[in-house]
């Protein structure tokens, strides 16, 4: 009998286990029927932003212009305030070239300078564009942007907030007030988080300075905005503001193309590079000068892509003394520094080591120095670091 009970144990043991687990395949088979299976494919793995859209099959260049108007239904009475051209390469990262809005030229059949800022007023986007076909061609022919997005920078404001607002570092606190002009900043020094309304007012502001200290904080606020655009919380959003943003501009870039754009610029935000049109000052007007724009203009027409490979270091100061001090410290640290074409247009309170690459680089630069504070941000064509001396600068 023991021997008989102790099988009829095994046996219910065995039909147990094998109800188990016929139980669990059945479990498995419905829930593969009734839950859809959720699998993660090689695209889905690529940062949001480029998920968006494909990337153009060539770079493209865009010309954005900044209106000073409240809509486009008024009329044509806005200065242009935001003048920049940027090229989008496929494989990621921008270029930006600003364009002095003071900046005269002489319109065919007239016999007086006009600024670039009032050329909207004249002849609408059409004559923006040509003029600056031509400063671009330079003595050949015109170099024409693939495209143009007219935005009222009130439209801009809005476009920020849609995106939740964007972070800002400020080196010193800022106020001013001018009501003539609608401008009321109150803003501390340090980390900030500003509105669309703030945002639009820093890239207003000239206050007591120059369009070059301007130019200098609208370059601040490119790489915050493309970050912003970039963050997948707010990739999501941008069809839906791109929209909106649609209906209050003027471009002919269809949405396909922005997202497209888009997709490929914002996939390395911080691989960004910059650099302007350098003025000079004849019979007391503001004109291009042809000599440094000859070399801009030649790096400018290289397309060639901004890359983490670019390990120079360009030193921007106000004077050439202070901006040899700097030279000479970093290259007897190993640093391969050298001095940028254009120096800065203003001069800043502190100095900043802005960098496009890593910041472990930038950490050496600092080093090396003895002082500087670290931003990203966008740096001269074909460099990572930029080395803007500020008035603190001791060598």
């Amino acid at each position: 009998m023991g021997a008989w009970a102790d099988l009829r144990r095994s046996t219910r043991i065995v039909w147990r286990v094998s109800l188990a687990f016929g139980g669990l395949l059945a479990g498995v088979w419905l829930a593969d029927r009734l839950i859809p299976r959720q699998t993660i494919s090689l695209d889905e793995q690529r940062p949001a932003i480029s998920r968006l859209a494909e990337p153009p099959g060539q770079a493209q260049t865009v010309l954005l212009l900044g209106l000073d108007q409240p809509n486009l239904n008024s009329p044509t009475e806005g200065e242009i305030q935001l003048m920049l051209m940027a090229r989008v390469h496929p494989t990621g990262g921008m270029e930006w070239l600003q364009i002095p809005g003071e900046l005269e030229v002489l319109l065919p059949g007239q016999n007086q300078l006009v600024p670039l800022q009032e050329l909207y007023q004249l002849g609408g986007v059409a004559l923006a564009s040509d003029v600056v076909s031509q400063l671009l061609g330079g003595s050949g022919d015109p170099l024409r942007p693939d495209r143009y997005a007219l935005i009222p920078m009130n439209s801009l404001s809005a476009a920020i907030d849609a995106a939740g607002g964007i972070p800002f570092l400020l080196q010193t606190p800022l106020r001013y007030q001018d009501k003539a002009g609608g401008l009321n900043i109150n803003l501390e020094a340090g980390q900030q988080w500003l509105s669309g309304e703030q945002a639009l007012q820093l890239l207003r502001l000239r206050g007591t300075g120059s369009e070059g200290a301007r130019r200098q904080r609208q370059q601040g606020l490119l790489l915050p905005i493309a970050e912003r655009l970039g963050d997948p919380a707010v990739v999501p959003l941008l069809p839906e503001l791109l929209q909106e943003l649609n209906n209050t501009s003027s471009t002919n870039l269809s949405k396909g193309e922005i997202l497209s754009l888009l997709a490929a610029g914002l996939q390395q935000p911080s691989n960004m590079r910059i650099t302007r049109l350098p003025l000079q000052t004849e019979g007391g007007s503001l004109r291009l000068d042809q000599g440094q724009a000859n070399s801009v203009l030649e790096r400018w027409l290289s397309q060639r892509p901004p890359s983490d490979s670019d390990t120079a270091v360009a030193v921007m100061g106000s004077d050439a003394i202070s901006s040899g001090q700097a030279l000479n410290k970093l290259r007897r640290a190993g640093q391969p520094a050298y001095e940028a074409e254009l120096p800065l247009e203003a001069p800043l309170p502190r100095t900043l080591i802005r960098y496009s690459g890593g910041r472990p680089e930038a950490l050496a630069v600092q080093r090396a120095l003895g002082q500087g504070e670290l931003q990203p941000g966008p740096t001269p064509p074909d460099t990572g670091i930029a080395v803007l001396l500020g008035q603190d600068w001791r060598p």
